[in-house]
């Protein structure tokens, strides 16, 4: 045992050199993060504010699913004084003369390219109108509203087709912008795949509130290389199971503290973990990426120096999954059963912590409890706030939602498109605005405060799609390696 101990303390003294050479080369000292109460203040100042209706548009085939449901913000007027939209890298807009020759009749435009508002015609710049999503009209202040055929392309090729395509407006559609994910796509003959320069989970930012996107990324063993030219460029670090296995708190923070560093450096403000499900079932296909083991003492030791480490770098964290997620095998079906006392002594354990340790998020499970899905079922979504004192917000795993559950105690929709009709693409401003007004309003002040605890307003870096710089930075460093083959 003593030889163990002077192990372990010559290595805590071997990453906290490294990782205070490491500090010494990177960037500015992060602010630190605020209490909640003065983070619910400043949610509370914004919430009042938040009274833009938004547009909604829906419809589109699916070579162009990715703009369907997204809830377009009024940015300004054009050279010709329509009003112009914009969210998550497209823009709706008006042009006289898309390809810049008076005989072309007036259309709307949809277009992942912001418009040149000094040009009167052609406001992309290309001199053509195929390839837009386009609908023609003389009325050039006031975008169709309803229900109207519009021209795209939809097939391998470049044809246009046309296709029913609805505007309406969204209330309240500043709040929703942050309750539903955006980000992925649909592409022909394939799965949903996340589009270039994305994150794996994102939300739409809103500049007239200076809020910015929420730009969340996958962790299980460091920030996921999801695109080829970014392999390489980021440190890898052993997996989570891995690190539960030094049984080495402080080394554990050393560890958030420098992916948290590589993370921010990429341009992400959230880190999908930790994952900390105590293991039940030997074989579970996930054991590999939860830390606590097969011991709920080990993960509440473990979960909050991997929260405080990542927090300390202005990158929220994500505990998950809550809860009761102990297999792969039928995990979208599996109902779990738990008694409380079991619950509590086994299973509960290393989220109290991470709860304790300030966590800002919780991400809810894909398997059942007692019948019902995890993200929506109500019982175990109120033991967060109302037995635990979590204060942030709760997300779904990607396409973990089955209906729309914001009251029952889920904030969040990731990653907020559908891939069939039992799943995903519940919290649509549609279904989101037959709910309470404090229902809304007290999931949109987590997502708020999360945000200002963190002054994500202040220190994030980039809103996708323009996030292209900050993904291909290399962030790993010689410090960080030594720190991953020392753990």
């Amino acid at each position: 045992l003593g030889a163990m101990a002077r192990f372990r303390a010559v290595r805590a003294l071997l990453a906290a050199a490294l990782l205070a050479r490491g500090a010494a080369l990177a960037a500015p000292e992060p602010l630190h993060p605020l209490s909640w109460s003065e983070a619910y203040a400043r949610a509370d100042a914004t919430l009042a504010k938040m009274t833009e209706t938004l547009l909604q548009v829906g419809g589109f085939c699916q070579r162009q699913e990715f703009v369907s449901g997204l809830l377009l913000q009024k940015r300004g007027l054009t050279a010709g004084g329509s009003p112009y939209y914009g969210a998550a890298g497209y823009f709706l807009y008006y042009d006289p003369h898309c390809d810049g020759k008076p005989s072309s009749r007036g259309r709307w435009v949809i277009h992942y390219r912001q418009p040149d508002l000094e040009r009167a015609t052609d406001l992309d710049g290309d001199g053509q109108c195929s390839g837009d999503i386009q609908h023609e009209s003389e009325n050039k202040a006031t975008p169709p509203m309803g229900t109207h055929e519009w021209s795209m392309q939809c097939g391998h090729g470049t044809a246009m087709t046309k296709h029913n395509v609805t505007l309406r407006d969204a209330p309240q559609g500043e709040k929703f912008t942050l309750l539903k994910g955006v980000g992925w796509e649909h592409p022909l003959d394939s799965w949903y795949n996340l589009r270039r320069w994305w994150y794996v989970g994102n939300t739409a930012a809103v500049p007239r509130l200076g809020l910015p996107s929420l730009n969340m990324q996958d962790a299980a063993a460091g920030f996921r290389t999801n695109f080829e030219e970014v392999v390489g460029s980021v440190t890898v670090w052993p997996s989570l199971l891995a690190m539960g296995a030094t049984w080495d708190p402080p080394l554990v923070k050393a560890f958030g503290e420098a992916m948290g560093r590589e993370f921010a450096s990429k341009g992400a403000n959230g880190i999908l973990g930790p994952s900390v499900n105590v293991h039940r079932v030997a074989r579970n296909g996930r054991n590999f990426e939860y830390m606590s083991g097969e011991d709920p003492y080990l993960g509440s030791r473990l979960a909050p120096a991997y929260v405080e480490g990542v927090q300390s770098q202005g990158v929220f964290a994500v505990v998950k999954h809550w809860v009761f997620n102990q297999q792969e095998t039928n995990r979208n079906s599996e109902s779990s059963v738990v008694d409380d006392k079991t619950a509590w002594e086994l299973y509960y354990p290393p989220f109290q912590a991470a709860v304790d340790a300030g966590v800002s998020a919780v991400m809810c499970s894909y398997n059942r409890v007692d019948g019902e899905y995890a993200c929506s079922n109500k019982k175990q979504l109120s033991v967060l706030h109302d037995q635990m004192g979590f204060k942030g917000f709760v997300q779904s795993d990607w396409w973990a939602t089955h209906e729309q559950s914001l009251a029952k105690g889920l904030d969040q929709e990731m990653p907020g498109n559908r891939i069939n009709e039992d799943t995903g693409n519940f919290f649509e401003p549609g279904n989101l605005l037959k709910e309470d007004q404090d229902v809304i309003d007290s999931a949109t002040r987590r997502v708020l405060a999360v945000m200002y605890k963190m002054h994500l307003d202040k220190t994030t870096k980039c809103a996708p799609p323009h996030c292209k710089e900050w993904f291909l930075k290399n962030v790993s460093t010689p410090e960080h390696v030594a720190l991953a083959r020392s753990a």
